[in-house]
């Protein structure tokens, strides 16, 4: 243990001595150095950018106050669109250099402060430089408002480019590059030129550059002048029009997208401006129409009209007007009329094709009454049906006024307007199935009623219950409603085109049933029968109907 504890002691002298006369050089070299330079600024010490190593205090002073004196006669920031640079002075913004104070900064500069922080600054000035901040005062709140008023002669708003057609000609509206000062970017700036004191510093901020610029803008005004470079010149039918650019422009449309302009042609504006054109050339067709004069049935000639290719003639100007062409030919189709006259001929109804007829003396001849069946006989007398529509007896004799006549009411007999138009309804209905037709809607009576067999009537009420039946036919069907009051006949009669068709009716009583006072229920099926071109396509029950006994009104 001891002899352990004796070579340590030998090996610490060894490691002691060499960092003792290390330690001894270092302070010789340093004090070398000291006196060397003694008086004078350490070499790399910089102010402002001016260097004042080897220079005494006197010498130092001077060249500062010299560079100051520079920074101090005028603050320049550079403009960044290129025009003339914003100056400003000094005292504007309270700059004041205190030279004295900043050369004793810069000579204590590895002169003063521990021995480590004097080493380490000696170091760093010899193989580098060491910056020294000049000592000023300054009032950054007068420097904001010369930013301001920098801000204010550079900032701009960005304009776009247009373009607007007027009459022929095309007007340009040229762009603008804004620009946005970034004030705290400019102040700092500033404020860096001060300390540095270069006095020199540029504007900060962002160049607002336009999407749609004055070049995009003239290759659009180039495009539509060349759209109304000369009329358009049309021909068409054996005649000739012509359209001026000014028409051409107004049918123009310069719409922005995509930060490029685009010419297009408006085709709706167009066909507007080509309203002459149109009116000249196209002729709508007329459509062959019937006459009624009775049961005459004439025929009014349709004519063939022509049209315009509408969207092929404007598809090929859209296409070429740009491209300069000038001439064009309208594309004029014939248009022909659905209903021709050789047609609406063939589909005229020239004979009856079925009839019926009831009589209103056995039942009620009452003046009110007859008249009803006049006004409901007239309301549907003279109706042309076109193949496949469909007639409601509703719809045309609900448009009149009544008289009050004799109607069934809850199973009562009572006097109501419109009193008639029942026997109107029916005869009609069984006219309609005597021609065939498709019947759509029909209801029996409460009651059985002597002036028509049960199974065969129809009864109507405005709003609930209504007669209808489809023209099934392939011509058109008239209908013949008349009322003879000199033999209370109710006539009805369809007339069409001629058709190998055959229609039965009959119906029978299959049930009977009496309360206590004799009143009866009955019960009734219809059958029908109908042959077409010599084969029998239906034959069989139409429609079972029950009917009950009346009640007296005063009951």
């Amino acid at each position: 243990m001891g002899g352990s504890s004796g070579r340590s002691r030998r090996t610490g002298a060894k490691i002691a001595g060499p960092i003792i006369i290390v330690c001894a050089v270092v302070a010789f070299l340093f004090l070398a150095d000291y006196w060397m330079n003694s008086g004078e600024v350490y070499g790399g010490v910089e102010v402002g950018g001016v260097s004042l190593g080897g220079l005494t205090k006197a010498e130092a002073r001077e060249a500062v106050q010299e560079r100051a004196t520079g920074a101090l006669g005028e603050i320049r920031v550079v403009n960044p669109t290129g025009e003339e640079d914003f100056t400003f002075e000094p005292e504007s913004v309270g700059v004041d250099y205190s030279v004295d104070t900043t050369i004793d900064r810069a000579y204590a500069v590895g002169r003063e402060g521990g021995i480590g922080e004097r080493i380490s600054d000696r170091l760093q000035s010899a193989y580098g430089t060491i910056e020294v901040q000049p000592e000023f005062d300054y009032d950054p709140a007068r420097a904001e408002e010369q930013v301001a008023r920098i801000a204010n002669d550079l900032d701009a708003e960005r304009r776009e480019a247009g373009v607007e057609i007027v009459g022929s000609a095309v007007e340009v509206s040229e762009s603008q590059t804004g620009y946005r000062t970034d004030r705290t970017a400019t102040l700092e700036a500033i404020n860096a030129s001060v300390r540095d004191m270069s006095g020199v510093s540029e504007a900060s901020g962002e160049v607002l550059r336009p999407q749609l610029t004055t070049a995009e803008a003239e290759r659009a005004a180039t495009q539509a002048r060349s759209a109304m470079d000369g009329e358009l010149r049309l021909a068409g039918g054996g005649e000739n029009w012509t359209v001026s650019p000014a028409a051409i422009g107004a049918s123009l449309v310069v719409a922005e997208g995509g930060g490029d302009f685009r010419v297009s042609l408006d085709r709706e504006a167009l066909r507007q401006n080509l309203e002459p054109v149109y009116a000249a050339l196209q002729r709508p067709a007329v459509e062959a129409e019937y006459r009624v004069e009775g049961t005459n049935v004439s025929v009014t000639p349709s004519q063939q009209g022509q049209q315009i290719q509408s969207d092929q003639l404007l598809s090929e100007i859209e296409a070429n007007i740009f491209a300069g062409k000038r001439e064009y030919e309208i594309p004029v189709t014939i248009d022909r009329p659905e209903l021709t006259t050789e047609r609406a001929e063939a589909m005229k109804p020239t004979e009856v094709i079925g009839e019926y007829s009831t009589n209103y003396l056995t039942y009620d001849d009452s003046p009110g009454r007859v008249k009803n069946l006049e006004i409901g006989s007239d309301a549907v007398n003279g109706q042309l049906i076109a193949p496949g529509e469909v007639f409601s007896f509703n719809a045309l004799a609900s448009q009149y006024d009544y008289e009050a006549g004799s109607v069934i009411v809850n199973g009562q007999v009572d006097e109501a307007d419109g009193g008639g138009l029942c026997q109107v309804s029916s005869t009609l209905y069984m006219a309609a199935n005597y021609a065939g037709l498709d019947v759509v809607e029909r209801h029996p009576h409460f009651a059985e009623l002597p002036y028509i067999r049960p199974g065969f009537d129809a009864t109507v009420w405005f709003g609930a219950l209504d007669m209808q039946f489809r023209n099934s036919t392939d011509g058109y069907i008239l209908i013949e409603e008349t009322v003879d009051t000199r033999t209370g006949e109710v006539y009805s009669a369809i007339h069409g085109v001629p058709q190998d068709v055959q229609v039965e009716m009959e119906s029978e009583k299959v049930a009977e049933r009496k309360n206590p006072q004799g009143e009866a229920t009955t019960e009734w099926v219809t059958y029908q029968t109908v042959t077409r071109n010599g084969k029998v396509e239906y034959d069989g029950v139409l429609h079972e109907d029950t009917y009950d006994y009346l009640e007296p009104a005063d009951s």
